[in-house]
């Protein structure tokens, strides 16, 4: 199990305030990392990530772990996708979802585009995640292309593995913030490549996050629905 984090570290009465920066900085390089290409990845991840240090800690050692299991000798699927999707389904999403979160929040003071990618099943799996994603993290929602022919929609049921590619700016003139294009995508792996742009400038990008890391409330049941109404009601 890979855990990365950092804690506050006090002086002890008599140590110079040096030593107490340097030992910090010794746990900084000792930290686990994630393994190289072709070694065993880690069974789990763990972070409790609220900065963009420590998130993106988290997002780079998971993205590490996707690669090397998926670079593993015996790996199924193309690409080693399969044993890779059945490792990230096995990490702990709430530290993930942090960490997503905190990149974003640090993304906006700068107007930093947001770019995702989604690898689904189908259409209407992969617009799902697209709606729960960009509904859960408040960004903008534009025009979804390549699910209709000169404004006729297009039977999606047998269309197969989609992927959707979306852009919190613009994606070419005349489209709005928000805009995403769906296409056919014929590989194994299945989630979501998260690019945020940050005021740094460093170029960021983690893959293949769960496609269910963010999911909409389910819509309230039609009975429910008609007693709150008429609770309402009745209270007016």
């Amino acid at each position: 199990r890979l855990c990365v984090g950092a804690r506050r570290v006090r002086p002890e009465p008599g140590v110079p305030t040096m030593s107490v920066a340097l030992l910090a900085a010794s746990l900084a390089f000792t930290l686990p990392r994630p393994p190289p290409l072709g070694a065993r990845p880690p069974s789990r991840l763990c972070l409790s990530a609220t900065d963009v240090a420590s998130a993106s800690a988290l997002l780079a050692a998971y993205d590490e772990g996707h690669r090397a299991t998926a670079a593993q000798p015996g790996s199924e699927g193309l690409g080693g996708a399969i044993s890779a999707n059945a490792w990230a389904a096995e990490q702990p999403p709430a530290p993930l979802g942090e960490a997503v979160r905190a990149l974003l929040a640090a993304a906006k003071p700068g107007d930093g585009r947001i770019m995702l990618g989604f690898c689904a099943d189908d259409a209407a799996s992969g617009v799902a995640a697209l709606k729960a994603w960009v509904t859960s993290l408040g960004l903008p929602k534009g025009t979804l292309h390549g699910m209709d022919r000169d404004g006729v929609p297009l039977d999606m049921s047998t269309f197969g593995s989609v992927y959707i590619k979306y852009s919190s700016h613009s994606l070419s003139a005349g489209d709005p913030p928000g805009t995403a294009i769906l296409s056919g995508y014929g590989g194994d792996f299945r989630g979501v490549y998260f690019n945020p742009q940050l005021p740094d400038g460093l170029f960021r990008q983690y893959a293949v996050l769960p496609l269910s890391l963010f999911a909409l409330a389910p819509a309230p049941a039609p009975e429910a629905a008609e007693g709150a109404a008429a609770a309402e009601a009745a209270a007016a």
